[in-house]
């Protein structure tokens, strides 16, 4: 572990900090536990947004399952310890817990599902919609909010995000090939103003 890892920790966890924050990046955490609030925004994605968005969904689905599974692999590989247990008066918000720290499970497929359905969505439309900056947002935060609470470090949710958006960028690459061949052919009105707008 670095020094500059040690030293980003330090400012963001106990830092940068004031108690307004503390219940939102609590929230944060917990919204984003087993992936729920990724299943509710990808359920919704898939009902409201036609063709494009039932793809979309079904990729960000398929990404935060391998990023679940790569991220527990990768971390039962590298026994990184969490930082409240290698260091001295981490400022500990959330309930311990006790697996290890590298990378984040949280974080990668928080950006696996983000990027899995925003670049699918990217691929089929030619732009990147309104919602796929605000999954990509939401991961950050809740990236973020990991460190904040004190249960990773900088770098495990860095590594997490890089992992996450390597297998969304490949989740998307597959997804959008195979939607593009014309599967979901049912049309919806949104599906119009996917192709118009």
């Amino acid at each position: 572990m670095t020094e500059l890892n040690r030293f980003l920790f330090h400012l963001v966890n106990k830092v940068w900090t004031s108690p307004a924050l503390d219940p939102c990046m609590i929230f944060l955490g917990s919204i984003n536990d087993y992936g729920v609030i990724w299943l509710v925004l990808l359920g919704v994605l898939a009902a409201l947004s036609g063709k494009t968005g039932r793809w979309a969904a079904l990729t960000g689905l398929a990404g935060l399952v391998a990023g679940l599974a790569c991220s527990e692999v990768l971390k039962s590989i590298v026994m990184q310890p969490r930082p409240f247990v290698s260091l001295p008066d981490v400022r500990l918000l959330v309930s311990p817990s006790s697996s290890y720290s590298f990378p984040s499970v949280n974080a990668t497929y928080a950006f696996a599902a983000s990027s899995g359905a925003s670049l699918t969505a990217r691929r089929l439309l030619g732009r990147l919609p309104a919602w796929g900056w605000g999954l990509l947002a939401l991961a950050i935060a809740v990236s973020y909010s990991r460190v904040y609470v004190g249960v990773h470090y900088p770098g495990d949710v860095l590594g997490g995000a890089l992992l996450g958006i390597s297998i969304g960028w490949l989740v998307a690459s597959i997804g959008a090939k195979v939607g593009q061949d014309g599967a979901f052919e049912r049309q919806t009105i949104r599906d119009e103003g996917d192709r118009t707008g």
